[in-house]
C-alpha cells in the first residue's frame, strides 16, 4: 500500500510553526527593506552620474530631507507601536473569550503578519536612508529616490493602519475564528484521510493492539506530544529485522518517557535496533501540532463551544455555530476512509500495526464535551440532534451509523435526565426518534 511521504510530514510540521510566528513574514520583509533601500539609493546615484533630474522626485535640500526622514522615521514608530498595542488588546480578548489555544490561529493569520510586517519594512528601510542623508551633502547627491520612496512607504502605512484596524475587529467575531479553524480542518482531513476504495478495506481496521499477545515491549526515550510518525521508516525498520512492529499511539497523544509505546513479535529479535529506529521516526515536541493529528482542530472548535456554554459568557449561538462547523467537517470526514491500521512492505507482508484515528473517535471528540456542557440546555440538546440526522443522509459505513446512534442515544438520555420543562423533553424525544429513523435508513 501506499504510504504518505513522511518528509513531506516533518516539513509541512516545520512550515507550521514558521506560519504561526510573528517574526518569519516580518523578518522576510526586513531582508526586503534592505535590498529595497540598497537599489533606490544605487538609482540615486546612477542618476548623479548621468546628470538627470526627474520632476516628481523629491528635489529638496538635504537639511530638509534629513528633517523629513526623521519625521517619517519617527511617525512610522509610534503608529507600528499602536499596532502592535491593539494586537496585544484583541491575543488578550481571544484568549478570554474563545481560549488561550486559539492564540495560533491568530498570530498564524497572513495578514496580520504582513501588516505588522510592512510597518518594520518601512521602519528598516527609512533607517537605512536617513544614515545616507548628511546635511552637508550639495543637491546633486541627495538621495531624491530614496526619499520619495520612503514618503510613498510611509503613506502606505496610514491606509494599512487603517485596514489593519478593520481586519483584527472582524478576526475576533466568533464566527470567524470558528470558520477558520473548521477551513484548517478540513484541509487536514483531505490531507490525511484517503479517497474511498485507494486501500484495501481489511487494512482499514482499528489497530493499537497487539493481535499475538507477548510481543517485546518497546519505549521511546523521551516524553512529550507525538506530532509525526515516520510509517515508512518503521515499515523498513520492521521489515530489516523481520518483526511486526505494533505501535501504541498516534500523533496528537501525550508520552511518558520510558512507558510502553509499542512492541514487535516474534519477540526473540535483538531489540536495541528497533527502540533506536522507533525513537527516530516518531518526533515528539512540547506542544500539538495538526501536521497529522486529526483531533487538532476539533479540540479547538470543542474549546469555542465549551467557552460559550460557560456560565460566565453563556453564548448558545456561538456553540450552534460550533456545532454547524463540526458536522460539515465531519461530513467531510464520513465521504472518505479513515488512515490505515496495517501498513505492508513491498512484498505485501503487514510490518505496522498503527493506532490511528476513528470515525467512532472524531464523533466522541466532536460531540461528547459538548453534550456534557449542554445538558440542562434543550437549545443545543435538539441542534445536536437535529444535526445527527443530517449527518445521516452521508452515512456509508456501519462505524458511522452506530457511533452517530449512540450519541443520539445519550443526548436523548441527558436531555430527559437534566432538562426540567416536560414540553422540552419531548421535543428532544421527538428529535430523537427521528434523527434514529433517518439513521435506520441508511443503506450500509
Amino acid at each position: 500500500m501506499e504510504i504518505r511521504d513522511a518528509t513531506y510530514d516533518r516539513l509541512l510540521n516545520i512550515w507550521g510553526r514558521l506560519r504561526t510566528s510573528l517574526w518569519f513574514i516580518p523578518g522576510l520583509m526586513t531582508v526586503g527593506a534592505l535590498a529595497l533601500a540598497v537599489f533606490a539609493l544605487g538609482i540615486d546615484a546612477n542618476l548623479t552620474k548621468s546628470d538627470q533630474r526627474v520632476w516628481w522626485l523629491y528635489s529638496g535640500k538635504a537639511e530638509n530631507a534629513s528633517e523629513l526622514l526623521s519625521t517619517l522615521l519617527s511617525s512610522i514608530i509610534t503608529m507600528s507601536t499602536l499596532a502592535i498595542s491593539i494586537t496585544m488588546v484583541v491575543l488578550t480578548l481571544a484568549a478570554s473569550q474563545l481560549g488561550p489555544r486559539l492564540i495560533r490561529n491568530f498570530i498564524g493569520d497572513r495578514r496580520t503578519q504582513a501588516a505588522l510586517g510592512f510597518f518594520v519594512m518601512t521602519i528598516v528601510y527609512l533607517l537605512l536612508v536617513y544614515r545616507r542623508v548628511d546635511d552637508h551633502l550639495d543637491a546633486d547627491n541627495v538621495p531624491n529616490v530614496a526619499i520619495t520612496v520612503g514618503s510613498a512607504l510611509s503613506l502606505a502605512c496610514i491606509f494599512l493602519l487603517l485596514f489593519y484596524v478593520h481586519h483584527l475587529a472582524s478576526s475576533i467575531v466568533s464566527d470567524t475564528v470558528i470558520n477558520r479553524v473548521g477551513n484548517e480542518l478540513d484541509e487536514v482531513v483531505r490531507r490525511l484521510l484517503p479517497e474511498p476504495g485507494k486501500l484495501p478495506r481489511h487494512d482499514l481496521r482499528t489497530g493499537g493492539d497487539d493481535p499475538d499477545g507477548g510481543g517485546a515491549d518497546l519505549s521511546l526515550p523521551r516524553g512529550g506530544y507525538v506530532q509525526t510518525i515516520d510509517h515508512g521508516a518503521l515499515v523498513a525498520l520492521a521489515r530489516e529485522h523481520d518483526v511486526v512492529l505494533t505501535l501504541r499511539f498516534r500523533a496528537g497523544w501525550h508520552l511518558l518517557a520510558g512507558g510502553c509505546h509499542a512492541s514487535f513479535t516474534p519477540r526473540d529479535r535483538p531489540g536495541d535496533g528497533i527502540a533506536r529506529g522507533l525513537a527516530e521516526a516518531v518526533v515528539i515536541g512540547a506542544d500539538r501540532t495538526p501536521t497529522q493529528d486529526i483531533e487538532f482542530s476539533i479540540r479547538q472548535l470543542v474549546e469555542v463551544a465549551l467557552r460559550a456554554l460557560s456560565p460566565g459568557i453563556n453564548d448558545p449561538y456561538t456553540a450552534v455555530a460550533v456545532i454547524d462547523r463540526l458536522a460539515a467537517s465531519l461530513a467531510l470526514a464520513m465521504g472518505r476512509d479513515m488512515e490505515p491500521a496495517l501498513h505492508r512492505d513491498e512484498d505485501g507482508r503487514v510490518r505496522l500495526i498503527a493506532h490511528p484515528a476513528t470515525f467512532t473517535g472524531l464523533v466522541d471528540r466532536s460531540f461528547n464535551e459538548i453534550r456534557q456542557a449542554a445538558a440542562g440546555n434543550p437549545a443545543i440538546l435538539i441542534h445536536l440532534l437535529d444535526t445527527i440526522a443530517r449527518l445521516a443522509f452521508h452515512v456509508r459505513t456501519p462505524e458511522q451509523r452506530d457511533a452517530l446512534a449512540r450519541h443520539a442515544s445519550m443526548i436523548a438520555s441527558s436531555g430527559h435526565r437534566d432538562v426540567e420543562e416536560e414540553q422540552d423533553k419531548a421535543e428532544i424525544a421527538d428529535r430523537h426518534e427521528a434523527a434514529l429513523a433517518s439513521l435506520i435508513a441508511t443503506d450500509v
